[in-house]
């Protein structure tokens, strides 16, 4: 009579679930995809504190990708923030972004666009992103560095603000400008690409006004959670 070793069978079901587990995981991991995606935030503060004309325009640089529009026509053009409405205006420096405010008295602006790519998709060599127009860096004495010094390849680029606009008192006398562009190269197989983040900072003085000259500050983020301002590192454009 043959006898049943408890020992073997217990190894036998031991490695079949630990198979199992295996295969499982493999799979999940496979199939653990989310897609790139680009997120274009505007912010730009103590507009309260200044008296204008009847219509304001303030604009901005355009996303772009190796020269292309990051975001669509339909996905930027006419969209209400508040007091303000954005629409495509081109420039001397080609197609930009322009906000639009009618009326004497001006409200703060927050602006946000967010463009997603199909389940799966992911953004290849996100340092082809920048704000447009890209020009020569110039420094800035308005800046608020963001990623401290390095050797970092930051860039100038342009905003417009109406000589128009000036402000109410000499104490509220500068206004907050906030620019920011994320593109996050998305999942793949649970493998999490780059995130590449371009930021302006400027706190702009009244005498600065039509065309100004801004820095556009590169950063990268290799994992982990955007909120986390400390995991931000400076990096080249490559």
């Amino acid at each position: 009579m043959t006898s049943i070793s408890w020992k073997n069978i217990l190894i036998g079901i031991t490695f079949i679930l630990v198979l199992f587990a295996i295969i499982w995981i493999g799979a999940i991991s496979y199939i653990n995809n989310n897609p790139g995606y680009y997120k274009y935030t505007i912010d730009i503060d103590g507009l309260e504190q200044f008296q204008t004309g009847l219509v304001t325009d303030i604009i901005i640089p355009l996303p772009v990708r190796d020269g292309q529009q990051v975001f669509t026509d339909d996905e930027l053009q006419y969209q209400s923030f508040g007091n303000w409405k954005s629409v495509l205006v081109m420039t001397p420096y080609g197609k930009m972004l322009a906000f639009q405010s009618i009326g004497r008295n001006l409200t703060d602006l927050h602006a946000e666009f967010t463009h997603k790519f199909l389940d799966g998709d992911r953004i290849k060599n996100i340092t082809s992103d920048s704000l447009s127009p890209v020009l020569p860096y110039t420094s800035s004495p308005y800046t608020q560095w963001v990623y401290g010094s390095g050797s970092v390849q930051n860039y100038s680029t342009i905003i417009y603000i109406p000589d128009s606009l000036q402000p109410r008192d000499t104490v509220n006398d500068k206004m907050a400008v906030r620019i920011e562009l994320i593109a996050n190269g998305g999942m793949q197989h649970s493998v999490t690409d780059r995130t590449y983040r371009v930021t302006i900072r400027e706190n702009i003085p009244p005498e600065a006004r039509n065309l100004t000259p801004v820095i556009a500050q590169i950063g990268t983020l290799d994992a982990g959670d955007l909120n986390a301002e400390y995991k931000w590192v400076a990096g080249p454009i490559i």
